[in-house]
């Protein structure tokens, strides 16, 4: 597969397939096409059009191109900072030929998939050669202004975290099971993109959601856990509820994922006004 300093060509089935690795190779015409995609559909293009702009150094792409449509994608982005440094997450939208081909060799790697039967199963067998693998199913919510259904509790205050909320937030994270070191937490709430929540109960920190990626059309919302002692009380859906009705004022969207298994935390997310809008197959041949 040839790879040069313009974007290469190929074509698959007659549709014609742009490689990137590098975004030295992105033009203008290229981007105002992924652009026209993402504005017409953000929950499918997101993270796509938002790695692009501000992760590109640590993103690499294919796309399959019919006329003026994007009819699939491969987005592969390579952490090289944070918790999850030297793993990388994959993206695969649609109709991809070869993708197993252009799946990285991490030991550490997490898929993303929305595809045919065919396309998954082939995806499986290539990451089963590199080890055991992990499959579940997400549903990807959605939440806009007219199906949100807003919940406030008097007992809870929620609010957005800052420096101050350092310790806390850390303490949260130990017990989630996910612990992060002090300059991580620092640098999350420091950070434009990721924006923590927290849902207080009695002035203790019971209940954490973030937004890890924020566009004016969708928010994507994350990291949702409540501590076990306050579970039961409206914790955690006071606190989404929060940064759903702060998306929602801003004018954007709201979309998060969630486990298809855990139907509390859906039902949660259903009441608060959240909507199914796709079901995703993931894939680790790394716990994550």
């Amino acid at each position: 597969m040839h790879r040069g300093t313009h974007h290469p060509l190929m074509m698959i089935n007659g549709e014609l397939t742009v490689v990137l690795r590098t975004h030295s190779n992105l033009d203008m015409d290229l981007i105002r096409l992924i652009k026209r995609h993402y504005i017409a559909n953000p929950l499918t293009y997101v993270y796509l059009f938002y790695d692009l702009m501000y992760y590109p150094e640590v993103t690499e792409f294919y796309l399959n191109i019919n006329g003026s449509d994007i009819t699939g994608f491969v987005l592969i982005w390579h952490a090289a900072w944070g918790p999850r440094r030297g793993c990388s997450s994959v993206h695969i939208y649609g109709s991809v030929d070869g993708v197993e081909g252009l799946i990285p060799t991490d030991e550490c790697l997490e898929v993303h998939m929305v595809a045919s039967s065919e396309i998954t199963g082939a995806v499986i067998k290539r990451l089963g050669e590199m080890g055991p693998v992990k499959h579940r199913r997400f549903l990807t919510m959605a939440c806009w202004g007219s199906v949100f259904r807003d919940y406030r509790n008097p007992l809870i205050g929620v609010r957005r975290l800052s420096i101050d909320d350092a310790v806390d937030l850390a303490r949260v994270k130990a017990e989630q099971g996910t612990p992060l070191n002090p300059g991580e937490v620092i640098l999350r709430l420091a950070s434009p993109h990721w924006h923590y929540y927290g849902a207080f109960v009695n002035g203790e920190l019971a209940s954490i959601a973030t937004t890890y990626l924020k566009l004016p059309e969708v928010w994507v919302i994350g990291d949702v856990y409540t501590r076990a002692r306050y579970r039961g009380i409206g914790a955690g859906k006071a606190v989404t509820a929060a940064v759903t009705r702060d998306a929602l004022t801003s004018g954007a969207m709201a979309m998060l994922h969630v486990d298809e298994d855990n139907e509390p935390a859906v039902r949660v997310y259903r009441r608060i006004g959240y909507r199914v809008v796709r079901v995703e197959d993931w894939l680790a041949s790394s716990p994550f």
